[in-house]
């Protein structure tokens, strides 16, 4: 992955995929391996933005340069990427009524790697 420096915000989100094999995610993005199908979910580099969703396998780009932004949320393929955002977004608002992703993010201190309440509520009625 060459010299590209990862930092995880404390309260990474996870998505269903990803939050079953987090440890082993974790170790090997520290050991610069490039692992097609796992997005992370970052602080957008634009400054515009407030999230942006990068697939590990272009780590290595030049465009990410040495400092990636703070890692929020790991999620195995795309659509995970896209729901794990949803959740942060709904969690977001439901705690301070604001969809400020990045203040609410870096707020955080619990990793969140299992379904919102909501989303069991879901899954429990669906059959």
């Amino acid at each position: 992955m060459g010299s590209t420096r990862i930092t995880f915000l404390k309260g990474l989100y996870y998505g269903r995929k990803a939050s079953a094999v987090k440890k082993n995610i974790r170790k090997a993005l520290r050991r610069g391996a490039l692992l097609p199908g796992l997005y992370l979910i970052t602080f957008a580099s634009n400054g515009i933005d407030q999230l942006d969703i990068i697939e590990a396998k272009y780590l290595d780009n030049p465009w990410i340069g040495d400092d990636l932004p703070p890692v929020a949320g790991l999620a195995v393929g795309r659509a995970e990427a896209f729901e794990t955002v949803r959740r942060m977004a709904e969690d977001s608002y439901r705690e301070t009524g604001s969809c400020d992703l990045q203040a609410y993010l870096k707020s955080r201190k619990k990793e969140t790697d299992v379904l919102t309440e909501a989303d069991k509520n879901t899954d429990d009625t669906a059959g």
